[in-house]
């Protein structure tokens, strides 16, 4: 178990040793701009990093029971700060933690070693599984990843990862433990005081990579046991990060094999994204259950952009706009349509039930570093009897800035 620093002190220290060090060398740093300014000491690069993405939600709770509810919040979703860098050709790393959502906590936190192009060695806390899992939330089409990422859990872990890639592949092994923001499990247990551990792999290959389409291809696999922590629970949130979630199987999971499928498809600037995903979970006294979710969704650039997809990483980067607004053009429009669906009836438990959901959006790209974001998603909860149905209809906006 590492140390759980306190966020706050963590990157008040970050902050000021990088400033005392730019402080020291300024006269002979080198600078350039991606996003925000680059430093070079030597061997030693290193730029600051972060994004800030500020929301306004409505959302309309619908009871079969009749209870409904209006609810309404303007908040920080996200306020991200670190820094990332390389010292010569081989090492390579990122600290970043995040200030929204009234809570503080570490986010991407890891160092990488390349000893050959194609080759790496990360360890720290990061994520290795899922197309828009992986795909960093800056650059996902919609404001939430959705019901995938949450009945799943494949956020961010502490993980000891190899990986091989190619122009148009990746290949990658991974052992992991716990997310580091996690409560130490309590010593004076008699059980013991163990966290979960695991292990797993991904691999992706585009078939198709050309100027004006890209296709990609993806698989992975995920065998997680919960050690002496709390057992694993599978729930889903409303395609935002927004309120209650009323579809959950509550905490069941001792161990579980997660299998995930992925596909995308770019071609000029229309573009579609799916995963399917099976957790086959174990619980107490042998009992085996299964869950399942997917989703698909279309995305279309009126002003002629394209989603960028990075075949030799196995994901979906910025967006490279034609006409940004700092050079007067009217920036890039963007619009999508996506359907999420889970099953959790197997578990049996009484919150555990169908989910499924639309969810439309239109993003308004300024320049590569700043977009603004609308979604409407109509989301329909059919529980177990006797527990009553809960239909959701969300409206969020963001305003999103990063460097």
């Amino acid at each position: 178990m590492i140390a759980k620093t306190p966020l706050k002190a963590g990157c008040a220290g970050l902050v000021l040793a990088l400033g005392l060090g730019a402080a020291a060398s300024a006269q002979d740093a080198s600078k350039t701009y991606k996003g925000a300014p680059e430093f070079q000491f030597g061997e030693l690069k290193i730029k600051p990093r972060g994004r800030i993405f500020l929301d306004q939600v409505w959302q309309d709770v619908d009871r079969e029971t009749g209870a409904d509810e209006d609810l309404e919040d303007g908040r920080v979703r996200m306020a991200r700060v670190g820094v990332q860098g390389s010292y010569g050709d081989h090492l390579s790393f990122v600290v970043e933690g995040d200030f929204g959502l009234e809570q503080s906590n570490w986010e991407d936190v890891y160092v990488e070693y390349s000893p050959a192009k194609g080759a790496t060695f990360t360890a720290g806390h990061f994520k290795t599984v899922g197309l828009e899992n992986m795909t960093s939330d800056t650059y996902t089409t919609f404001m939430e990843r959705g019901p995938f990422t949450d009945v799943l859990g494949v956020g961010r872990t502490l993980n000891l990862q190899g990986r091989l890639n190619g122009k148009t592949w990746t290949a990658s092994v991974f052992a992991l433990g716990d997310n580091i923001n996690n409560p130490s499990v309590p010593s004076d247990r008699p059980t013991g005081s163990q966290e979960q551990y695991g292990f797993g792999g991904r691999v992706t290959y585009a078939p198709i990579v050309s100027g004006d389409t890209q296709a990609h291809l993806g698989a992975w696999v995920r065998r997680r046991d919960r050690a002496d922590q709390s057992n694993y629970s599978y729930g889903v949130r409303n395609n935002t990060n927004f309120g209650s979630r009323y579809l959950t199987t509550g905490g069941v999971g001792v161990r579980d094999t997660q299998v995930g499928l992925e596909g995308a498809l770019v071609h000029k600037a229309w573009s579609v994204q799916g995963e399917w995903a099976n957790a086959h979970v174990e619980r107490i006294a042998d009992a085996e259950d299964d869950v399942q979710v997917w989703y698909v969704f279309a995305s279309w650039f009126p002003t002629g952009e394209s989603r960028r997809y990075q075949a030799d990483q196995g994901q979906f980067g910025r967006v490279k706009v034609k006409r940004p607004v700092t050079q007067g053009g009217a920036g890039a429009l963007e619009l999508a349509v996506r359907y999420d669906s889970a099953d959790l009836t197997d578990v049996g438990t009484p919150n555990a039930g169908e989910y499924s959901g639309w969810t439309f959006g239109a993003n308004w790209y300024l320049h590569p570093y700043m977009r603004v974001m609308a979604n409407y998603s109509i989301s329909q909860n059919e529980l177990r009897a006797p527990v009553s149905d809960v239909d959701v209809k969300t409206f969020q906006l963001r305003a999103q800035f990063d460097w």
